[in-house]
Parts: structure tokens; sequence; C-alpha cells
């Protein structure tokens, strides 16, 4: 009887041994692990990111972890498309195609580079100029649709006013009007080599590539043409 007893404790004693040559023949996963392939996946997709650093600015703790001896792979996923406005990434982790860890983590990304902003006080219909951009360094996770070069607004009009400093939004300027609204005007109408030409006012504005209305000047007709430059239309015919 106390041979037997003596045996089931050696066994005993022998079980925490066993279960730590495994985990050593296993993979261990932490913080430092977690943060390196986040990174890595952001080099990956650089060429689907803005042309900024992308970096990790900070991330949640991290439980380490280990995964039983096998084949390792990894894949992650954003919880938003669009990788600068993810707020977590989760993580699968899979040993010889088996599912081990899926796990969620709180991530803050920053993507550092020159975003344009006003260089002065501009009013709503401004005409933008070098002289109205500045560039200075933001993180682009926190700009909306943000302009990174001077020819995403020069020449372009203001839809409403900016203050000094402020980021200068590619969606609040549009292409200016070539026509305005009655605006003597160059009725253009071509078929093949035959290309006639007539004066005609414009009964509205219009950017390039706009259909609008004008009257004919010699007929008094309306018709409608596509502004092809300043004060300048076609006509099909």
């Amino acid at each position: 009887m106390k041979r037997i007893l003596v045996i089931i404790l050696l066994g005993l004693l022998m079980l925490p041994a066993v279960a730590a040559r495994a985990a050593e023949g296993g993979t261990t996963i932490g913080p430092a692990q977690i943060r390196e392939l986040l990174e890595d996946y952001l080099h990956e997709k650089r060429g689907v990111l803005p042309q900024a650093e992308v970096r990790v600015k900070s991330m949640e703790t991290v439980a380490p972890f280990t995964l039983p001896p096998g084949r390792v792979s990894h894949e992650i996923t954003p919880s938003d498309p669009q990788i600068l406005n993810s707020r977590r990434f989760t993580f699968v982790f899979r040993v010889d195609g088996r599912v081990q860890k899926n796990q969620s983590y709180r991530v803050e990304l920053e993507a550092l580079a020159p975003v344009a902003v006003a260089a002065l006080d501009l009013s709503r219909g401004v005409v933008l100029g070098e002289r109205d951009i500045n560039f200075v360094e933001m993180d682009l996770s926190r700009v909306r649709n943000p302009a990174l070069s001077a020819d995403d607004l020069v020449g372009r009009v203001l839809k409403r006013s900016v203050k000094l400093g402020e980021p200068l939004d590619r969606g609040i300027v549009e292409e200016p009007s070539l026509v305005a609204r009655g605006e003597v005007v160059t009725i253009i109408a071509q078929r093949g080599a035959l290309r006639l030409s007539a004066t005609g006012v414009a009964r509205d504005a219009g950017k390039l590539g706009d259909t609008i209305r004008i009257r004919n000047s010699a007929s008094q007709q309306e018709i409608l043409c596509q502004v092809v430059a300043p004060a300048t239309v076609k006509v099909e015919f």
C-alpha cells in the first residue's frame, strides 16, 4: 500500500514538469509580438493607406498566451475597412490550420503627414491660390478628407469660410464656374470637319462638363449645351 502511495505522489510531482515541457514546446505570444504583428500588417497595407508615417500610437494591455506546438499562422482584421478609422483589430491564431486564439484588441493609430491648412482667414467663394495654403504635420486619422497636395486646392473655390490654421478639407472646395448666369457665350456646333459657331446668353451658371441652358441670340431659342471652356459651350447637332 505504501509503495502504491509513493508512486502516486511521484506522479503528482511530475505533472508540473510535464506541463512545463508542453508549454516550452509551443509558441508564447505577448504584448511585443502582438504589436510587431500589427506593425507588419500596417506595412503590408501601405499601398492602400495614405502617404504618411502610419504607426501604432497606443494599444490596450495584452495578456500573454501560449499556443500548442505546431505550424502557427495568423490573420488580422480591422474593425473598419478604412484601416485608419479602426479602433479595434481582431487577431486569429491557428496552429496546423485550427483556430486556437481569437482575440480583439483596442488600438489607436496615427498617420503623420503634412496637411494643407488655411494660411489666413478665407471667405466663401475665394478661388484658392498658392499663398492661401500652408502645410502642417497632422495625424490623418483625426482629419476628414485632408488635402495633401496644393494641386488638390489651387484654382478651386471655397464652399464655406475657413479660419487661419483650419485644415482645407477637399470636400469644402469645388471647381470654379466657367460660365456665369447671364454671361454672353460662344456656342460651338461641330460634326466631323464641319464647325459652326454662334453667340448666346447663359441662362444658368456652369462648371466644366455641366449641361446648361443657353438662349441663342439669333433665333432666341433656348438650347441645352455643355460647358467646355470659359464662356464657351458645345451643342450636338
